[in-house]
């Protein structure tokens, strides 16, 4: 029992690349050897292949099973001790990679490699709001998210979360803006003071159109007397938040 717990935490210990390659080994030579070591019971290389991988899986059907003492010993050595903690193991390490993958995804930690996605700056009320419509209108594109929040707010195979300050270029870089369709920056919420909050924006405006220029790009601000301060920077559409929200109310009497 002692040296079986040795292997197994040796087994736990290799790399992702070792382990598989071992577990595949191991069901490749099973297949081709069980044949020539008992070739009465195992008639060709496919009936091997189920011999193995019922037994590894421990399923167990019973339908196959070695009779000779060789085939005997050879299962009990290289598929009971062997191949079922190799693969118990490898099995393990899959779960543990799709948990360690989804916890990096809702932390923020991963680099967002697609192209043609849409990237919106802090996730707030109305960026879930946009968040919403972009995937009800398109089933295809994928959005990115950057804020400084610990955890993303909601888990979908087509959003994807990215944790850091948007003025930080290798933030940017993680969130892929260079091949990125469009860009929206929405006034941060937490700022009461709305030339602070602009003033945010317009920071994050100039990190982007330092990092990738061509990207479309649209900014929503407080006042309207504060978009000259952006004619420097490329910026293809402002939002005015009050002004929206006044057309929205005008037009819902004026129809």
């Amino acid at each position: 029992m002692i040296i079986l717990k040795k292997l197994y935490f040796k087994a736990t210990t290799l790399s992702w690349v070792i382990l598989t390659s071992c577990t595949a080994v191991l069901i490749l030579l099973s297949t081709l050897l069980l044949p020539l070591i008992e070739p009465q019971t195992f008639g060709g290389n496919f009936d091997a292949l189920w011999f193995t991988m019922t037994t590894m899986l421990t399923v167990g059907y019973g339908d196959l099973y070695p009779v000779t003492a060789l085939g005997r010993i050879y299962t009990i050595v290289f598929l009971y001790i062997v191949g079922i903690g190799l693969f118990a193991t490898f099995i393990g390490k899959a779960i543990d990679s799709i948990t360690l993958y989804r916890r990096q995804k809702e932390s923020g930690g991963l680099v967002y490699e697609g192209k043609n996605h849409i990237v919106i700056i802090d996730w707030s009320h109305k960026a879930e709001n946009a968040i919403k419509e972009i995937l009800a209108r398109d089933p295809k594109v994928e959005i990115v998210v950057i804020d400084t929040i610990d955890k993303a707010k909601e888990v979908h195979e087509r959003i994807h979360f990215i944790k850091g300050r948007a003025t930080d270029g290798e933030v940017l870089d993680k969130a892929n803006v260079k091949q990125a369709d469009a860009l929206l920056i929405f006034s941060d919420d937490k700022i009461e003071d709305q030339v602070l909050a602009d003033g945010k924006s317009l920071m994050i405006a100039c990190a982007v159109e330092r990092i990738s220029p061509e990207v479309h790009t649209t900014v929503e601000v407080e006042r309207e007397e504060h978009i000259p301060n952006f004619s420097h920077v490329k910026v293809d559409n402002f939002i005015l938040s009050n002004a929206t929200i006044a057309k929205l109310a005008v037009d819902s009497i004026l129809k």
